[in-house]
């Protein structure tokens, strides 16, 4: 059975009948004089209208620059969002970094970022502490290679646990051949390349590995999975820093597997690096777009619980992207003052506002979607609860 070891996770011993996780609540309180008064029906933001708890915004009085760090899938497309949300709110400025999402939740927890962005869900304790994971957007994890001449190349989860475990050494090994009937592989030495930061990444792959190859890799000896794990010695391993680091690693080694945030799609085949096409529970062959991350989305989306945390890896249903997620920010639901409060509260709003943030052309840059609508509700409700 899978488990997850990093950040105190959850047991071995639910990961396997888990689809989706809805674990607490979060709450609401009044909101703060420096604010607008919330509505239970609608409230505009950005030009937008969203029909359910909506939270408390407006343009604070005076400028508050809201600092930002984590996810390097998540920071291309904060950064999409620093010039709109300054039209929208002008008194509200988003300053995102990367860094990982490890950092990302550390830095919100002591304060040294207001707001930490996260491919991976809090903990139970971290929840109980008073953090919050708001869901803004739903993304999605590509596997690469450098392949020269192999192109619509197949893999399992299965596949790649033996490669990250160091079973499978060669490219032309028959597991990787029975994927792949009349596809011409080299005998190329197989390089494994994973973060060396504490990573959402990591825990999305490891994630998807664990479901995928649950006797091997999420077995009680396996390495798990975390934000962290103890990676198995692989002689021909590589490790690399934030989605930049994992293509520019990959590029530069033949035989390379690498997972990889979506944003960095377009980067990667840029720089002629292949793009597998990863095998669903259902058995079908399915590349990350619209469709099959929205099929892998759709599976579990009833069933988020109101502090938002959701598995949505290794989805039921045919052509399902296996390695699908939330992108979160966390924040502490009580903030040192007033102003702040409202100054997240304002850029969480817009960033969910299909007008705002979530605007399929600002969702496009970077491969987003948009959170399901029977999610919002909810994580409006997240967000009138910072305060």
């Amino acid at each position: 059975m899978s488990k997850l070891k990093s950040r105190g996770l959850i047991p071995a011993s639910a990961v396997a009948v888990l689809a989706t996780l809805g674990l607490g609540a979060c709450g609401s309180s009044t909101p703060t004089s420096s604010s607008t008064t919330a509505t239970t029906s609608s409230s505009t933001v950005a030009g937008s209208t969203s029909s359910s708890l909506a939270a408390s915004t407006s343009n604070p009085t005076s400028p508050v620059t809201l600092t930002e760090s984590g996810s390097s899938l998540l920071f291309p497309y904060l950064q999409e969002l620093v010039t709109p949300l300054g039209g929208a709110f002008s008194n509200v400025k988003l300053s995102p970094a990367a860094g990982g999402s490890g950092k990302g939740v550390t830095d919100a927890t002591n304060g040294i970022s207001q707001m930490g962005g996260s491919d991976a869900y809090l903990t139970n304790a971290e929840l109980s502490s008073g953090l919050a994971n708001v869901a803004i957007a739903v993304s999605a994890q590509d596997m690469f290679y450098n392949l020269p001449g192999v192109s619509n190349l197949k893999l399992s989860g299965s596949v790649l646990s033996q490669m990250y475990q160091g079973k499978i050494t060669t490219w032309s090994d028959a597991a990787v051949a029975k994927l792949n009937p009349g596809v011409k592989l080299p005998s190329t030495k197989v390089i494994p390349v994973h973060r060396a930061d504490s990573s959402g990444d990591t825990f999305l792959f490891t994630g998807f590995l664990s479901r995928a190859d649950a006797s091997g890799w999420g077995a009680s000896s396996g390495p798990g999975q975390g934000t962290t794990v103890t990676w198995p010695s692989v002689a021909s391993a590589q490790t690399a820093s934030g989605n930049p680091g994992m293509v520019a690693a990959c590029k530069a080694s033949p035989g390379c597997v690498a997972y990889v945030g979506i944003s960095a799609q377009k980067t990667a085949q840029s720089v002629g690096l292949g793009e597998a096409a990863l095998q669903d529970q259902a058995g079908d062959f399915v590349t990350a777009d619209a469709t099959t991350i929205n099929n892998a989305v759709g599976q579990s989306a009833g069933s988020v619980g109101s502090n938002l945390v959701a598995n949505l890896l290794y989805a039921t249903g045919a052509m399902s992207y296996p390695i699908v997620n939330f992108e979160y920010i966390v924040v502490k639901s009580k903030q040192a003052d007033p102003t702040t409060a409202l100054a997240i509260r304002d850029f969480l709003s817009f960033a969910i506002s299909p007008t705002g943030g979530s605007a399929p052309a600002l969702l496009a840059k970077d491969n987003f979607q948009p959170l399901p609508s029977s999610v919002l509700p909810k994580v409006n409700a997240a967000i009138a609860a910072i305060q």
